[in-house]
């Protein structure tokens, strides 16, 4: 595999204080719990993680795995659900939570599909908003942060399956 030049966007402090803050805006909202995480797998699973211990609320998690990248470093543009949520979402309060939103396709599609199993609340969250090749709009209840354009790696975030354990946030060059 080609190595990239990797320059720091966001260090593991100030991540872990973005998510904290995130979680204490959920908890506000949601004063007695009973939430549904859904992640979507695998970007998210280390954002979610420490979203999840943030809350000062229950919450039951669940995952869905979905893919609109393959092995490239641009959307394909079709939505492939390789894996789809477990737990019922029928009258439960659902934050969807990615990673990255970049096109946008990957949580709008989504998202129609939960609104189909009609949750009595549904909002999305992404650590990151990067809004350059946006073309979906998605509305975002929470977001850790905004870029406008770079291809970012670590804390879940990988380039064809590296990088993803890297501690902070980093844009390959």
């Amino acid at each position: 595999m080609k190595q990239f030049q990797k320059r720091i966007l966001f260090d593991r402090e100030t991540i872990a204080q973005r998510v904290r803050e995130m979680g204490r805006e959920v908890s506000l909202k949601y004063p007695a719990g009973d939430l549904l995480l859904i992640g979507i797998l695998k970007g998210s699973f280390i954002f979610m993680a420490d979203l999840c211990r943030s809350l000062d609320v229950s919450c039951k998690v669940d995952f869905v795995r979905i893919s609109s990248y393959g092995n490239g470093t641009v959307t394909s543009g079709k939505l492939d659900i390789i894996m789809d949520v477990g737990i019922p979402v029928r009258d439960k309060n659902v934050i969807l939570v990615d990673d990255i939103v970049d096109s946008g396709l990957t949580l709008s599609e989504y998202r129609i599909r939960l609104e189909e199993q009609q949750p009595l609340s549904l909002e999305t969250a992404a650590l990151i908003d990067k809004t350059a090749r946006r073309d979906k709009h998605v509305r975002l209840d929470y977001c850790g942060f905004q870029v406008e354009d770079g291809f970012i790696v670590g804390y879940g975030l990988d380039c064809n399956e590296q990088y993803r354990n890297l501690p902070a946030l980093y844009v390959l060059e």
